[in-house]
């Protein structure tokens, strides 16, 4: 098995960011991935800002989403995330994802 980034380290990184940055392909709302329900998949959005992200992420950790088929599943810090539509399986968020977040964030100057 790969080594996903989890919920808790996603959520560390964000923490660590400029709350204001307005970064491409980011997240939204958070739902069970079709891959596997026990993990957590965030939907895409072409603009997001890291403050946003973050209270998606911090509320996911010990809350409970139905999966594609049926079935309850808690989420935790340990668990893997993804970026994917509701009902698709998502693409795993990486450091990648970090560094790409980085070199497209913007400051909104009309905030």
């Amino acid at each position: 098995m790969m080594n996903h980034t989890t919920l808790g380290i996603l959520i560390g990184w964000l923490e660590k960011q400029d709350q204001n940055l307005i970064v491409d392909d980011g997240f939204g709302y958070p739902h069970s991935d079709r891959g596997d329900y026990s993990e957590l998949a965030f939907n895409p959005l072409p603009k997001a800002k890291i403050d946003e992200m973050l209270a998606h992420a911090k509320g996911a950790v010990g809350a409970t989403f139905t999966g594609w088929k049926g079935g309850e599943y808690i989420m935790e810090e340990s668990t893997p995330v993804y970026i994917g539509d509701y009902g698709e399986c998502g693409d795993a968020i990486t450091p990648t994802h970090f560094k790409y977040w980085i070199l497209t964030g913007k400051i909104n100057s009309n905030a």
